[in-house]
């Protein structure tokens, strides 16, 4: 950039200026810059461990193609040492399955001990259900795909019978509870396109309809507001209507707008929240990639 003529400025509007071109120098960058980025973020901030956080960071960073071997081996193999651990619901066990299959590193389906993560998958489903929330019927129908081993037909069935007045819910309910929501609209979207659902059916395009209903006035998502964007409910939309063939970019805008310097996003534009759990959601987003980001070539063989 050039300049014509430098006129000298009060030093508190100079430091006013750079403050407000941050964000829009941030909001101009590519997706897969701003994803590139968040995924370098990531990769320094998430030491190898075996919780969500590390499950989830695993994810964005083959997302994002940001996963070599050495580093994809060393994060996959302590979260098969602490797997029998943290898998103990649903949800926590999808979530290690996914994200031991986007490793690419060894038998996605083992934890260490000769651990079965699959068989342990498959004892919280009864009947189609897994656990008790979106959250685990969502990671345990993506996982089960991604090792090549289902879902079932009786847990689609399940999952597009729970949808309520317009969206999907996290109590997983279709009346009574907690009210239905972007993100958890989102992830069933996600689990059903996955799962195999057809984009035209009828009970996918309302939630859909439902869901886009919702965009706040910034041209992004919130979970259970319209007067501000979020990092991870605007990711998961974008996620889910690229499942159902559509693009966003006016919510891939907003996204990148809550992007910081150093390559975090962070919850709100004035609320950080977890930077870690913003920029997981909005690197796998922005890299263009929906979960589960990877699937198992073929179906991984028994502990």
């Amino acid at each position: 950039m050039t300049h014509r003529r430098f006129r000298a400025v009060p030093a508190l509007a100079v430091t006013a200026a750079a403050l407000l071109a941050l964000a829009p120098a941030v909001a101009r960058a590519s997706d897969a810059g701003a994803a590139r980025a968040g995924a370098a973020y990531l990769s320094g901030a998430v030491k190898p461990g075996a919780d969500g956080m590390s499950a989830d960071t695993l994810v964005a960073l083959r997302a994002a193609g940001r996963l070599p071997a050495a580093e994809a081996a060393r994060r996959a193999g302590a979260l098969r040492a602490g797997a029998n651990g943290y898998a103990q619901t649903a949800g926590a066990t999808g979530k290690t399955i996914l994200a031991l299959v986007a490793s690419g590193s060894g038998n996605p389906r083992c934890g260490a001990g000769g651990l079965d993560l699959l068989r342990r998958l498959q004892r919280y489903g009864r009947a189609g259900r897994y656990g008790s929330t979106i959250f685990d019927q969502t990671l345990g129908m993506l996982a089960v795909h991604a090792l090549r081993a289902g879902p079932s037909a009786r847990s689609v069935s399940v999952l597009l019978g729970a949808r309520g007045s317009g969206g999907w819910n996290f109590d997983f309910t279709r009346s009574g509870g907690r009210a239905d929501d972007v993100t958890s609209t989102a992830m069933a979207i996600l689990a059903a396109r996955a799962a195999g659902v057809s984009r035209s059916n009828g009970t996918l395009r309302a939630g859909l309809k439902w869901m886009l209903a919702q965009r706040t006035a910034a041209g992004g998502f919130a979970l259970g507001r319209r007067d501000r964007n979020e990092a991870n409910s605007t990711a998961l939309a974008i996620e889910a209507q690229g499942a159902m063939g559509r693009g966003d970019a006016r919510a891939r805008r907003a996204l990148r707008t809550l992007q910081r310097a150093g390559g975090a996003f962070q919850f709100t534009r004035d609320d950080a929240g977890s930077r870690v759990l913003a920029s997981v959601d909005a690197t796998v987003a922005l890299s263009r990639r929906r979960l589960p980001v990877s699937v198992a070539p073929r179906r991984p063989a028994a502990c």
